[in-house]
């Protein structure tokens, strides 16, 4: 069990090599990876997956996407105040022609459903 704490704490200490300014960068990304390849270290696989989950947790919370059934017409101010809300880096507004009224807001593992088709979901599970 140690072995795999250590192999987990090396991951984290990759994670941090790869953050500029408290975010992540590609380019240091990409020299992290290569040095870890140069390098014969035992438990890789385990490294790189800890890795990857690290850097996916985090380029989630750069990000805010906001489903809605139509185009929004001001995307502008709801993406600054999403924005500001949130702390991500950027807003992406996607059109989900399945949801008939209302809209889903995706932050990280946190996700707002204030669609229709939810509510009712709701209405007959209670």
């Amino acid at each position: 069990m140690k072995g795999k704490k250590k192999l987990i704490a090396t991951a984290k200490i990759m994670f941090k090599a790869s953050l500029r300014d408290g975010i992540l960068d590609q380019s240091k990304i990409r020299q992290v990876i290569k040095k870890l390849a140069s390098q014969k270290v035992v438990g890789h696989s385990v490294i790189l997956r800890y890795y990857k989950r690290l850097v996916r947790q985090a380029l989630a919370k750069e990000e805010v996407t906001v489903e809605t059934p139509i185009q929004i017409t001001n995307p502008k101010k709801l993406g600054t105040e999403l924005l500001l809300k949130t702390g991500a880096r950027r807003v992406k507004f996607k059109t989900a022609p399945n949801i008939v009224f209302g809209a889903k807001i995706t932050y990280g593992d946190w996700v707002y459903d204030a669609t229709l088709d939810s509510k009712l979901n709701q209405l007959t599970k209670a």
